[in-house]
């Protein structure tokens, strides 16, 4: 008799842990169901910057990542490269011996993991989360040329080549629109005298040209009869209710004064493998995203504000200072028209040069490093025999600079 009470007991101990279980499960996939029913521009109430991964991809392997930041209030918006020989120890990735976390470049958890791991590693590597993710393959690329009669890019030098294989790549110079198979050549090949930046740059270029060219044609693509086509050379994270919102939004960008950025750091060969670790262990670049996305929100309207240009010249022996301190500058929304070097390499202190004679411009510029060293110099408009800058301010880094701010002695 106590036997048959316990297990009776036991049993509706068992059901009442069954039901709260089931009542756990209805109420996460109610939230589940709610966060999926939930409009863009209602999240947008959460969080006002629409964070996005963009890819190209070739048949299974990663060609090109950006992490595309934009606001649709100002119509701003900033690209940021995701190299594919990004280095780091990466949780997805599994070593020889079965435990994770491998030392190796970001495209190979692209590769050996899926999409899914390649958005969960870009987002610890930017300390930003991301909800939505545009995914392209270089055949719907040139397919999508051909629907929006070509992508608009400007080419310096005419391309005469040939790649390893044997493949011509023929391109003209000047402005021009790529249609279908020019479109993959534009993407795929590089020159001898070409670094790794270079051809980034780029294909950065061509999403920026594939972008602009949807927003051109924005009428007709959210037409019924045309969206379906259209939509579906794109693979994405959302339903196709959602992707035509999404759409409408990154459509709304002013892409003439986006901006583009690239992580930076020093390459490393490791294992027969060249990889690229960021600045400042991963700090730099994440430093340059939630500057750029500051950058977007904060310039709503500045159609009536100078744009003051800035040449940055590297006054130190560090290499690639100048050039990771312009991605820096960029991303607070700073106009950085050149890069150099200093006339000297021995600068003890950082100095900025205004030659506009505009000394709140030249703080918001020292503000931003930490930089008090201001002077201002006089530039004569009326001598023929001085050459006129085309830059307001010259930034000259000096060895207090340490990618970051500036660190005044003592």
């Amino acid at each position: 008799m106590r036997l048959r009470f316990r297990l009776r007991r036991e049993q509706k101990g068992m059901i009442f842990l069954a039901l709260i279980i089931l009542i756990v499960l209805m109420l996460i996939g109610t939230f589940y169901f709610y966060m999926r029913a939930d409009s863009i521009h209602d999240r947008l109430k959460i969080d006002p910057v629409v964070k996005s991964l963009v890819l190209v991809e070739d048949e299974g392997r990663l060609l090109f990542a950006d992490l595309f930041l934009c606001y649709p209030e100002s119509g701003r918006g900033a690209l940021v490269t995701i190299p594919e020989n990004t280095g780091g120890i990466y949780d997805s990735l599994k070593n020889a011996d079965g435990t994770r976390g491998r030392v190796d470049r970001i495209d190979e958890v692209y590769a050996e993991r899926g999409l899914d791991a390649f958005k969960a590693e870009v987002e610890k590597l930017v300390d930003q989360s991301i909800s939505f993710v545009l995914e392209i393959s270089l055949s719907n690329m040139e397919r999508l040329a051909d629907l929006l009669g070509g992508l608009s890019v400007f080419i310096q030098s005419p391309v005469d080549a040939r790649g390893e294989n044997g493949e011509a790549w023929l391109l003209p110079s000047g402005s021009v629109r790529l249609l279908g198979d020019k479109t993959r050549v534009y993407m795929t090949y590089r020159l001898p005298d070409e670094d790794d930046s270079a051809v980034r740059e780029r294909r950065q270029t061509m999403v920026v040209a594939l972008l602009s060219a949807l927003k051109e044609s924005k009428s007709a693509i959210l037409d019924k009869k045309n969206f379906a086509e259209f939509s579906s050379c794109f693979s994405t994270n959302l339903g196709k209710k959602y992707f035509a919102e999404f759409f409408d939004i990154i459509t709304a960008i002013d892409y003439e004064r986006i901006t583009q950025l690239e992580v930076t750091g020093l390459s490393q060969n490791i294992d027969g493998k060249v990889l690229l670790y960021p600045f400042r262990n991963g700090d730099f670049i994440k430093e340059v995203v939630r500057r750029a996305a500051t950058s977007i929100i904060s310039s709503t309207d500045r159609s009536n504000d100078r744009s003051y240009a800035i040449e940055i010249q590297n006054g130190t022996r560090v290499r690639g200072l100048a050039h990771n301190t312009q991605i820096l500058l960029q991303g607070a929304g700073f106009d950085v028209i050149n890069t150099a070097n200093a006339p000297r390499d021995d600068y003890e202190e950082t100095e900025i040069l205004d030659l506009v004679g505009n000394p709140d411009a030249a703080k918001a510029i020292g503000d931003f490093i930490r930089c008090t060293k201001i002077t201002e110099i006089a530039v004569s408009q009326d001598d023929d025999e001085v050459d006129i800058p085309n830059y307001d301010f010259i930034l000259i880094l000096g060895r207090d600079f340490d990618g970051r701010w500036v660190h005044p002695k003592n």
